[in-house]
């Protein structure tokens, strides 16, 4: 095969492995095949910042952390906890969808923003109503429902495990 056309098909599973059009593992492959296992095939991987995304990780965990402690273990006043909630939720969700564009899918976003979602709507509806559980159920029933698509959607495990044992104890803990 000439050079012209492998560079050609080179650049067309570059562009597949990048834009997630096939599997990457499929993309190492043909690209291990048509270089012929040269350093061409090696220079295709992303260079992760692996410095951004220990740092976005320290932050999202130390925001649940945070969160967790002000939420249960502080006596706030409403405003502050409703601008708390607000303020950590748009941080995670945004730090997630930044690093799922970068293409740097990391567990720890996700997870982080999935348990601050799931701690700032319970505290919500405890908040908003406080004498009715049967709406704490509904919203922790549908933060599993988001957890079950979440894992479908991506392919990963722990969130559809994650999202199956939360509903079954929601089930066992409203009917027992």
């Amino acid at each position: 095969m000439d050079d012209h056309r492998r560079k050609i098909i080179t650049n067309e599973i570059k562009y597949w492995k990048q834009n997630r059009l096939l599997p990457e593992h499929y993309c190492d492959f043909l690209l291990n095949l048509y270089t012929e296992g040269s350093s061409e095939a090696d220079s295709t991987r992303k260079k992760r910042p692996s410095g951004t995304k220990g740092i976005i990780g320290f932050i999202l965990v130390g925001l649940l952390s945070l969160s967790v402690f002000l939420f249960y273990f502080t006596e706030l006043s409403l405003f502050l906890q409703t601008a708390l909630i607000i303020f950590f939720g748009i941080t995670t969700l945004s730090a997630a969808f930044y690093m799922l564009k970068k293409s740097f899918f990391d567990l720890i976003p996700l997870l982080a923003s999935a348990l601050l979602l799931l701690i700032t709507s319970v505290q919500a509806a405890e908040i908003i109503f406080p004498d009715h559980p049967v709406i704490l159920y509904l919203v922790a029933g549908l933060n599993c429902l988001l957890w079950i698509t979440a894992g479908a959607k991506w392919k990963i495990l722990s969130f559809k495990l994650s999202g199956i044992i939360g509903l079954i104890i929601l089930l066992i803990t409203i009917f027992i």
